[in-house]
């Protein structure tokens, strides 16, 4: 049998040509690009388009470029794996690799996190700083002790306010709605039960389409986060009180993270932490604008009363969580740092 040579075509002599001058004009050379050698799968309740999730996406960009394209962060926006609890599982599975996540999820790790979203705790930003910054190691070694490594990567969420389709300006007005609970967040059943509200334990994902078809019409949330999720547009009131703070952090299993190098740890850490600061700064910012879109977009803002009656809700809480959820000596130094 004989074989015949073929002359390269024109064609085929043109586009290899074209290909090799791309490839010295750019410093490319013509191989096969190396696939990553880490493929980081992150979750989030952070809605797609999101403050937080943009950032989150800047994250993966930026560590990816940092190191020559040795890890890959893929991120898993607006609940696409579940609510926060199922995200913890699956991080202890090695279904995932990490997650961005509120106290709530953080309280799935280790209750004693979850303390800092006791209501009427802080009433301003500078009170949270002030707790956060004092006792963050100790919360991060409660984490640390069960597999998860923050490594100072807090986030917030923001001021929760009470929204609703009719105003709320005492505790009790909250008994007259078909209130939402996050059947994950001790806390705020807790406070329900205190006030005798009947609420409805939903996950966040479920929580839109329960205010579409009117399964609950009133909820908790920070003024950016309704605006996020989409759920200012079922409320027509807001109440003007910060009834608790919402906060959280971005937290990894420790057998993903012993699995990348030195290098690549330091990599990763500094830029995370370096945007998670800048978050806290731009989620603050857009929940203050926020407040002012709601305004605009036709919610009314409905001024508290009997701030009293407020307040006894809050103490009753934490007294009623403080022993039998919450770590007394824990809940003293926290009260102590705000000079309570």
């Amino acid at each position: 049998m004989t074989s015949t040579t073929r002359k390269p075509t024109r064609r085929t002599f043109v586009k290899g040509t074209a290909a090799a001058t791309a490839a010295i004009a750019t410093g490319f050379p013509l191989i096969a690009k190396a696939a990553p050698l880490h493929k980081l799968r992150i979750a989030t309740l952070a809605p797609d388009g999101s403050t937080w999730h943009k950032a989150f996406k800047q994250v993966a960009r930026e560590v990816k470029e940092k190191t020559d394209g040795a890890i890959e962060i893929k991120i898993y926006p607006g609940g696409t794996m579940g609510d926060e609890p199922a995200m913890i599982r699956k991080m202890r599975t090695g279904q995932l690799d990490g997650a961005a996540v509120t106290n709530v999820g953080l309280g799935e790790i280790n209750q004693q996190v979850l303390m800092l979203q006791l209501p009427l705790l802080f009433r301003n930003y500078d009170e949270l700083d002030r707790v956060r910054n004092a006792m963050s190691t100790k919360f991060e070694a409660l984490l640390l002790a069960e597999g998860f490594r923050m490594d100072g990567n807090w986030g917030d969420v923001g001021f929760a306010h009470l929204f609703s389709n009719t105003p709320i300006k005492v505790p009790s007005d909250a008994k007259k709605t078909k209130m939402w609970v996050w059947n994950s967040d001790a806390i705020s059943k807790e406070v329900m039960k205190v006030t005798g509200v009947n609420a409805t334990e939903l996950a966040v994902p479920d929580v839109l389409a329960s205010l579409q078809t009117g399964l609950i019409d009133a909820f908790m949330n920070s003024p950016y986060g309704a605006i996020a999720l989409q759920w200012y547009t079922k409320a027509r009131y807001v109440t003007d009180l910060k009834l608790a703070m919402t906060i959280g952090g971005s937290v990894m299993s420790t057998s993903s993270w012993d699995k990348l190098s030195d290098e690549h740890k330091q990599i990763l850490h500094e830029v995370s932490h370096a945007k998670h600061k800048s978050l806290l700064k731009r989620i603050r910012s857009d929940n203050q604008a926020a407040m002012k879109a709601l305004v605009d977009k036709g919610i009314e803002v409905v001024a508290p009363e009997d701030f009293p009656a407020w307040k006894k809700v809050a103490d009753t809480t934490r007294h009623n969580l403080t022993g039998s959820v919450f770590d007394k000596a824990l809940v003293e130094e926290m009260m102590s740092l705000l000079g309570r």
